[in-house]
């Protein structure tokens, strides 16, 4: 007996080694297999990242894990992911492990995580899910792979979409989750579901559910050998709203089969709000209802490929009302009536009629019809709605925001007739409307505008498919707004979610900008060169605007500038305006724009072209930040000018440029001839610069280009006078304003004083008047506290060079007597070399009166001799003409020593 149980152990220590170790083995074969199997039976291409295989975590069952599962469509849909889930994971026996690659592998469980399915129907009617193997003789002699035994199944956290192009049906799930138990390996069981998503459905373009969320808890009575599946006990809900479903599904060989009635086990008013999405259904505790609300109806027949089931669903209440527990006034007589048939069992005879949408409100009754038909084509709608509204009434019946007060009266009376088709291709010939809507002394308080927006009369006449807007007259704050038009697709506007296009005149009298602007909490700006913090929320430009502006606005205040005769056309689109023909008189001058604002992603950007004509500067310069950052050296200066500038770059949120974004460049015309001799500036200039006097700068007709790019601006070389000096300035400034210039003057010799007299005395009169010195200035420091720069050093220089060459150039002309002469004067009319002309002029002999023959003459010697001394007496006259230069230079900036 104990050999019997250490036989026993050694063999259950085999078995479990077997366990342990079997996956590391078989993972990667199994993976193969079942990704071959899969490849095999359907038209698609199926792959998984990674196949994990674990004998113990379902035991007696193997659990086998694909990571990454997808399957990818081949043509006409190719590439397009038909099915991907991050994680599948299949429970199968053991022993199916090991079976013949042929055989089918069962599967007992499958469990399937974050799985995403697209299911799309083309033009052509063709079906991306339509996958399986189509040959014939591979279908029978192919195995499909799997036996489905399953016991337990479970989707978790799926999307599911739907798209049929043909149609224009578009289904999604989302947050889909999906269970069920019960032994289907049995040909008649029942399985226990559970099922909850979120629905959004849409046909021809209109959204008819909204992320409703469903739940679904049903057991279902399944009979596989005849395919059929009949609800027992169940409940359905969309949102809060409980129904019951009733009948059966029966799968046949070419068709499926429905018989299913629907019903509302409760009839209670309640539950028409129960359908109303979440977002939306506030403040209903203790809410009062009285009447009924009910849905019922049947879903018989046949789906083929030609055929649906038949459908007679109601909808119906009358005379009911209810009332919110926290408001005074109850909405009563509400009567509804909606039907969705069809009484052929052909899609395209699928009709939805709005009986019946009427309820009261105090003294005023609204109420509506619609009939929608062709739903699966090109959906046509015949609708009327006519109705007053008292907006303090609708205050006192409905929940408001807290921040919101409504006043006014609304009035409607209108008809439609339209198809979707003419909608979407903006055939507006064959949209018909008829009648009017207006709105009288509306008054809107709330977070959207800092003041109440008050319209005083807007009336729109629906005569024609062309809407006219006979008058809209509103103010807010300082702002007043008048208009007429024409909207030429309401009903794309409303339906579809399309900008609503029109053409627009409007006038003003004043409009300001801030009105429209509304508080928000400070925010830390990013931008060194923004403001330290912003109190506004961003200007959006509206996305729903499709419109065309004729504008003229007599004042417009806009970052405390104030624009007058405002007038142009504007173009807003896709959240951009575009400015063509725009002008306005500013700054005792006229500002043309051409050029665009583009709000449409999170950091709103400009491209503008601004003609500026007689600008006053003074105005411009206190006016514009703009101006104080990229030209602040222009605050020196009084009087006009005219410039045409391209900039573009970013925004900040009230419309503001981030000047450190800005690229473009201008051109610039200075139409003054004064200064502002109290500009620190100039101020500066006058202290460093003796010779001059303010009132002697002549900046008349001015012109230069600026450049702008990384923060900076290059101001090009332009020139000016004071008196008869020319000078010429140039050079760059951050947008923090720290300045770097050169101004660059000529300065007459004439303006040297004695010195300059004294060093210029062997020059005539026609070189002393062709003779300028040429001082550089530099100019440093910010606008406030400028820094100025005078290099002497390199002025002395230039002068004595200049000298000195036309002292050369008269001496090379001369020959080689006149350099005997000139060493003569040099040296104070002491000459050195004076025996030696003698020498020179005999070629030999003694030296006068020596008495002594003399030793022949060494002729190089004596050239080298006269070539030391007369570099000795340029040196000298150099050097003397250096000094008297340094003199005159330093008395001409005597303010500086």
């Amino acid at each position: 007996m104990k050999k019997f149980f250490k036989i026993l152990g050694l063999f259950l220590l085999a078995v479990v080694a077997f366990i342990i170790a079997a996956p590391f083995f078989l993972q990667d074969q199994i993976a193969a297999i079942v990704k071959r199997k899969l490849n095999t039976s359907m038209d698609a291409q199926i792959d998984f990242a990674e196949a994990d295989l674990s004998l113990f975590r379902s035991f007696p069952d193997a659990q086998l894990n694909l990571q990454g599962l997808s399957v990818i469509n081949k043509a006409p849909f190719k590439g397009d992911t038909l099915f991907y889930a991050k994680e599948v994971k299949l429970d199968l026996p053991i022993g199916d492990l090991f079976n013949d690659e042929n055989e089918p592998i069962r599967i007992n469980e499958i469990i399937i995580d974050q799985a995403v399915v697209n299911l799309k129907s083309d033009l052509n009617g063709k079906a991306n899910w339509d996958i399986a193997k189509a040959d014939p003789k591979a279908a029978e002699t192919e195995s499909t792979g799997f036996n489905i035994d399953l016991k337990n199944y479970e989707i978790i956290n799926a999307s599911f979409s739907y798209t049929d192009e043909v149609t224009k049906n578009i289904l999604k799930f989302t947050e889909l989750n999906h269970k069920g138990k019960g032994d289907l390996s049995q040909v008649k069981s029942t399985l226990e579901t559970y099922s909850e998503t979120k629905v959004v459905y849409s046909l021809g373009g209109i959204e008819y559910l909204s992320g409703q969320l469903v739940k679904l808890d049903a057991d279902l009575a399944i009979d596989l050998a005849n395919s059929k599946y009949s609800f027992l006990d169940n409940k359905a809900f969309i949102n809060d709203l409980e129904l019951k479903l009733d009948g059966f599904v029966d799968l046949e060989d070419d068709s499926t089969v429905v018989d299913l009635t629907v019903s509302t086990p409760s009839s209670d008013f309640k539950n028409f709000f129960a359908m109303i999405p979440a977002t939306y259904r506030k403040n209903l505790d203790g809410m009062v209802t009285t009447g009924d609300f009910i849905v019922n109806g049947t879903i018989k027949g046949a789906v083929t490929e030609t055929t649906i089931p038949k459908l007679d669903i109601k909808m119906s209440s009358k005379n009911a009302s209810f009332k919110y527990a926290d408001l005074p006034q109850k909405v009563t007589d509400i009567n509804i009536n909606v039907f969705i048939k069809n009484e052929t069992g052909i899609a395209e005879d699928t009709y939805v009629n709005i009986a019946d949408i009427a309820f009261n409100l105090a003294g005023d009754r609204l109420a509506g019809r619609a009939m929608v038909t062709d739903l699966t084509r090109n959906m046509k709608v015949d609708m009327n709605a006519k109705g007053d509204l008292d907006f303090k009434n609708l205050a006192k019946s409905f929940p408001m925001p807290a921040d919101m007060k409504l006043s006014g009266k609304m009035g409607l009376d209108m008809d439609a007739k339209f198809d979707m088709e003419s909608v979407e291709q903006e055939r507006y010939e064959n949209i018909y409307m008829n009648g009017t809507a207006s709105l009288t002394n509306f008054i809107y308080n709330g977070s959207a505008f800092n003041n109440a927006f008050v319209i005083d009369q807007a009336a729109v006449d629906m005569t024609t498919s062309t809407i006219k807007l006979n008058s809209f007259k509103a103010k807010t704050g300082n702002t007043d707004l008048n208009a007429t038009g024409t909207i030429n697709n309401l009903v794309g506007f409303l339906l579809q979610d399309k900008g609503l296009k029109g053409a627009f005149k409007v006038t003003s009298n004043t409009l300001d900008s801030s009105d429209f602007m509304a508080d928000a909490a400070p925010v830390a700006a990013t931008d060194t060169h923004k403001k330290t913090a912003t109190t506004s929320e961003s200007i959006k430009i509206p996305a729903f605007l499709d419109a065309y502006l004729d504008f003229a606005i007599n004042k417009m205040l806009y970052d405390g500038i104030t624009l007058t005769n405002v007038k142009g056309l504007a173009t807003i689109k896709d959240e951009k305006l575009t400015l063509t023909n725009t002008s306005t008189n500013v700054f005792g001058g006229n500002i043309g724009l051409n050029g665009f604002v583009d709000t449409k992603n999170a950091q709103p950007v400009f491209d503008m072209a601004l003609n500026m004509k007689d600008l006053d500067i003074a105005q411009s310069f206190n006016g514009l930040e703009m101006f104080q950052k990229m030209v602040p050296i222009i605050s020196a200066l009084q009087g006009k000018m005219t410039t045409d500038i391209k900039l573009s770059g970013a925004l900040n949120g009230d419309f503001t440029p981030i000047l450190s974004s800005i690229a473009g460049d201008a051109f610039a015309q200075l139409l003054t001839r004064e200064v502002k001799t109290s500009s620190p500036l100039m101020a500066e200039l006058d202290n460093k610069l003796s010779f001059i006097s303010l009132s002697d700068i002549d900046i008349s007709n001015i012109t230069t280009k600026l450049n702008f790019k990384d923060g900076a601006v290059q101001v090009s070389p332009f020139d000016f006078k004071v008196r008869d000096m020319n000078v010429t300035a140039s050079g760059t400034h951050s947008l923090t304003n720290d300045m770097n210039y050169i101004l660059a003057f000529k300065v007459p010799a004439k303006y040297l004083g004695k010195e300059g007299a004294a060093l210029m005395s062997k020059l005539n009169e026609q070189e002393i008047a062709n003779l300028s010195v040429p001082v550089p200035v530099q100019i440093g420091g910010s606008i406030t506290k400028p820094t100025v720069n005078v290099n002497l050093k390199g002025a002395i220089t230039n002068l004595t060079n200049q000298i000195i060459e036309i002292q050369k150039a008269k001496l090379r002309a001369k020959g080689k007597d006149a350099i005997n002469s000139a060493v003569n004067d040099a040296l104070g009319g002491k000459n050195p070399l004076s025996g030696i002309k003698d020498i020179l002029q005999g070629n030999k002999g003694t030296p006068s009166g020596s008495g002594t023959p003399g030793k022949p003459i060494d002729s190089v010697a004596i050239k080298r001799a006269k070539d030391s001394i007369i570099r000795a007496a340029k040196k000298k006259a150099a050097d003397e003409a250096k000094k008297a230069a340094g003199n005159a230079i330093n008395n001409l900036f005597k303010k500086n020593n």
